[in-house]
């Protein structure tokens, strides 16, 4: 049995003495009999990496996959309010908003609060858009508070969406989709506010739009060829009824109409990124700040394009150092003599389609 072992054994083991010889006997012998009591236990490897472990500063922490919704923000200190029973009205189609007995609007309720900001000029951003896409959306949740954000009624979750939203310090509007000049190449939905519908048609669509989920402080949208038309008239007069604020995008040419209802209304012409580069997000900023100095206040509207939220952050960094304050929309439809100043704002020139 020795010779055999002897035999096993490498050559430079067996030239060193009975002591080495008592050892490798022992792990031989404990092998085999690891090998008679199961053949597959063992297993062997051709490559052998011994690891060091990293010195303390030079450890990093193990990548992982991005979820696929990002966690919620912390709660902004300056919050809207939350949904307030009494702002809303019980329907059977869902819950409508409604002026509270009080006197309450919705707009006013569920505004972002806003400290007196003086005599310096102001804008407010709105981010529109939203809801359809978890990406963008979760990148504009988490911008400043004070930029309003606007939510496609298609959404899913809407509600969900709204809460985030607001949680995170934003006011949130609704979209208002209304037929634009080219008109069907161009299809906002199937609740889109028709030129020849009727009256009746028209107003059931507004409700379906409306009851999506409480909370926001009123519409906003382009308003195309329906914002020319007498179509437009008792859409506006039901937004107002209710306490609700209007913005259009692109145009103003709801201005007179809202101001006969007395609908809190503004309009923007000033679409940051119709071309999303840095260079021409950065030169349609500087006309934004241009404009609030000279009327006192301007409204800026941007997609939720990568670019175009990164060049809005660096630029609500400066404001402070050029005595602009950032404000929410709100402030500026609730702001006095609002109205009137909307009105006598001239519009826009309409976008010819391509």
């Amino acid at each position: 049995m020795m010779g055999k072992l002897k035999r096993l054994l490498p050559i430079g083991l067996t030239v060193r003495g009975g002591g080495l010889v008592v050892v490798a006997v022992l792990l031989l012998i404990g092998v085999a009999w690891r090998l008679a009591s199961d053949p597959g236990e063992l297993r062997f490897a051709s490559d052998v990496t011994l690891i060091q472990p990293l010195p303390p500063d030079r450890v990093r922490p193990i990548p992982h996959s991005a979820p696929t919704a990002s966690p919620t923000p912390l709660a902004d200190p300056v919050t809207p309010a939350a949904v307030d029973l009494a702002l809303v009205e019980p329907s059977p189609d869902g819950p409508l908003p409604r002026i509270a007995p009080d006197g309450r609007r919705p707009l006013a309720a569920y505004a972002r609060p806003q400290a007196p900001v003086g005599d310096q000029p102001q804008v407010a951003i709105l981010v529109r858009g939203l809801g359809l896409q978890l990406d963008a959306t979760n990148a504009a949740i988490n911008l400043p508070g004070a930029i309003s954000l606007h939510f496609s009624g298609y959404s899913d979750d809407l509600a969900a969406q709204f809460d985030r939203a607001r949680l995170a310090g934003h006011e949130v509007l609704l979209d208002l989709p209304m037929q634009p000049a080219d008109y069907p190449a161009s299809d906002p939905g199937p609740q889109t506010l028709l030129v020849d519908a009727p009256v009746q048609a028209n107003l059931e669509r507004l409700t379906q739009i409306l009851v999506r989920a409480p909370g926001y402080i009123g519409l906003a949208g382009e308003g195309g060829a329906f914002a020319a038309s007498p179509a437009a008239v008792p859409i506006l007069q039901v937004l107002a009824a209710r306490g609700l604020g209007l913005i259009e995008i692109g145009s103003g040419n709801l201005a007179l109409a809202a101001a006969g209802v007395r609908l809190p209304y503004r309009a923007s012409a000033v679409i940051l990124d119709r071309e999303p580069s840095a260079a021409t997000i950065d030169m349609t900023l500087v006309a934004l700040e241009q404009s609030a100095r000279a009327k006192g206040s301007a409204l800026g509207v941007a997609e939720p394009f990568p670019i175009s939220l990164e060049r809005l952050v660096a630029w609500i960094d400066s404001l402070p150092g050029k005595g602009i304050a950032l404000v929410p929309a709100s402030h500026l439809l609730q702001a006095p003599s609002g109205e009137a100043r909307a009105a006598a704002e001239p519009a826009a020139p309409a976008r010819t389609p391509n």
